[in-house]
């Protein structure tokens, strides 16, 4: 059984201190020069962990549940991704080196591939359809950015609450590239306490 891993271990607190590429440094500074209005901001809740995020749904606007993580002890070694019609639309399979796939996103391949960690641990690189972005810790956030732009605009960013609570935050252009079941994918790998390389 897996316990409690702090989800920033991985990006130890020196790591805030040094520049990821393409990405300007706000640590210690506000306002975030990038930061999106909040009426541009969509929210998820990763709520009713049962007993944690690897069995919880993901709840918008009004409460609407969006996608249901399962790991269901029937079908072990596999967490699940739903959206409401009860399709897998995301599966994640644990092993030494747990495998991922994203249904018309990307195929099954190595979480350490997908969400492969910079030499230096500041950040980590996701690919989705040949685009590339990086996800980094800023403050008490881990966010994401498109990689490669002179300056870069926030596109998502995960929150984890002093009680557990996980909710995910994307800008409608995230949403326009087809970036949210990554994100709900990427978030739930992130913040799963699961060793992912």
């Amino acid at each position: 059984m897996y316990s409690h891993i702090n989800p920033y271990a991985t990006w130890s607190n020196s790591n805030f201190r040094k520049a990821v590429p393409g990405v300007p440094s706000v640590h210690g500074a506000l306002p975030f020069a990038a930061d999106p209005s909040a009426s541009n901001l969509l929210t998820f809740f990763f709520t009713e962990f049962n007993p944690t995020i690897l069995s919880c749904t993901v709840i918008g606007r009004n409460k609407y549940p969006y996608f249901k993580i399962t790991t269901d002890p029937l079908m072990p070694g596999y967490t699940s991704v739903k959206n409401p019609d009860g399709k897998i639309i995301a599966l994640i399979e644990w092993k030494d080196r747990p495998l991922a796939e994203v249904r018309n996103v990307f195929s099954k391949q190595r979480v350490s591939e997908w969400l492969s960690l910079s030499p230096d641990s500041s950040h980590r690189v996701m690919t989705v359809t040949g685009q590339h972005y990086i996800w980094a810790p800023q403050q008490r956030t881990i966010c994401l950015y498109p990689a490669g732009t002179p300056n870069p605009e926030l596109l998502a960013r995960i929150f984890r609450g002093d009680d557990g609570t996980v909710s995910l935050e994307l800008t409608s252009i995230a949403v326009a590239a087809g970036l949210l079941e990554t994100c709900v994918v990427a978030t739930l790998l992130l913040q799963c306490g699961r060793r992912i390389d």
